[in-house]
C-alpha cells in the first residue's frame, strides 16, 4: 500500500503536475481505507498502476489516471469528499469492495471518461452533492448499482440534485442506474436491455 508524488514539474502557465505512483511517501495515508489523500489544489497524473485509492478533500483538482489501472480491495476507488470543482478523468477502476468512484458532498465536479469494472456501486454520488456531470463513463458489473444518484432518506440526509448523467455506457450490472430523474438530468445512457 503506498503512494507518492513523486516528482512536480511544471507544465506551463497551468501550474505544476503531480505525478503519482506505487511507491509508498508524498501524499497522507489513510490506513483503514487503504487510501492516501490528495488535500492540495492542482493537478495530479498516475504514471503507473495503483493498489490502493485515493481520496480528495482539496477544490480545484484534476485527477487524471492517464489510463493506468486502480483497485483497492478495502474500500472505494477515488473518493471526492466535501469540496469542488474536482475532475476525474481516463480511469480504469476495479475490485473495490466499495464504490469505484464516489462524490460526497462534492459540488461542481466533472467525472468523465472512467472505466468502472466490478466494484460495489460503480459510480456513487451522495451526501446532498449538486451540479455534479457525470459524463461518457464505461459501468460494468457492479454488484448493487452502476451509477448512483442517493437520494434523500429519512433521516434527513440530503439527496443529489442538479447533476447531469449523460452518454455513460452502463451494463451488466446488479441495477444499471438509480437516479430520481426530477432532480437530475440522466439521458443519453446506453443501458442493459430488459429482457423480454
Amino acid at each position: 500500500m503506498s503512494l507518492v508524488a513523486v516528482s512536480a514539474v511544471p507544465a506551463g502557465n497551468q501550474g505544476n503536475t503531480i505525478y503519482i505512483d506505487d511507491s509508498g511517501s508524498g501524499l497522507i495515508p489513510d490506513g483503514p481505507t487503504n487510501c492516501y489523500i490528495i488535500n492540495e489544489s492542482g493537478k495530479y497524473l498516475l504514471n503507473e498502476s495503483l493498489t490502493h485509492g485515493l481520496k480528495i478533500i482539496a477544490n480545484d483538482v484534476t485527477l487524471d489516471g492517464n489510463g493506468y489501472n486502480l483497485t483497492n480491495s478495502i474500500a472505494f476507488g477515488v473518493q471526492v469528499y466535501n469540496c469542488s470543482d474536482v475532475t476525474v478523468r481516463d480511469m480504469d477502476i476495479f475490485g473495490c469492495k466499495w464504490a469505484g468512484i464516489a462524490l460526497g458532498e462534492a459540488s461542481d465536479c466533472m467525472v468523465e471518461k472512467n472505466c468502472v469494472t466490478g466494484c460495489t456501486w460503480g459510480i456513487n454520488v451522495w451526501g446532498g452533492s449538486v451540479d455534479n456531470k457525470i459524463i461518457n463513463n464505461d459501468v460494468y458489473n457492479s454488484t448493487k448499482v452502476g451509477i448512483n444518484l442517493a437520494e434523500a432518506d429519512p433521516k434527513e440526509e440530503e439527496g443529489s440534485e442538479g447533476n447531469k448523467v449523460h452518454a455513460n455506457t452502463v451494463l451488466y450490472n446488479t441495477e444499471d442506474i438509480s437516479a430520481d430523474e426530477e432532480l437530475n438530468d440522466v439521458s443519453g445512457n446506453h443501458v442493459t436491455p430488459e429482457e423480454e
